[in-house]
């Protein structure tokens, strides 16, 4: 089964494009967006192939070591899919 999450990305000054790059080129990332509004960046992570000892505490640390640290990101939020929708 696989896990997926949204993380939304606060970023400091005029930093989007490039922490969007960055991020876009982290594992697991199927997809990076700009957007207005509270957030600037949503970025959609995707894990297929999950070994026995995955857990949350993984994507937290992908979120924590790999995209927090970014410079220019000020905070994120991880929202992980509970269920998926499709076409």
């Amino acid at each position: 089964m696989a896990v997926a999450a949204y993380v939304l990305v606060r970023c400091r000054g005029a930093t989007e494009g490039k922490i969007a790059e960055i991020i876009r080129r982290q594992p697991h990332v199927r997809r990076v967006d700009t957007v207005f509004g509270d957030y600037d960046i949503i970025a959609y992570l995707e894990f297929e192939e999950l070994p026995s000892s995955f857990s949350v505490a993984e994507l937290h640390n992908i979120v924590t070591e790999e995209i927090r640290k970014v410079e220019g990101v000020s905070s994120t939020s991880t929202h992980i899919v509970t269920k998926k929708f499709t076409d």
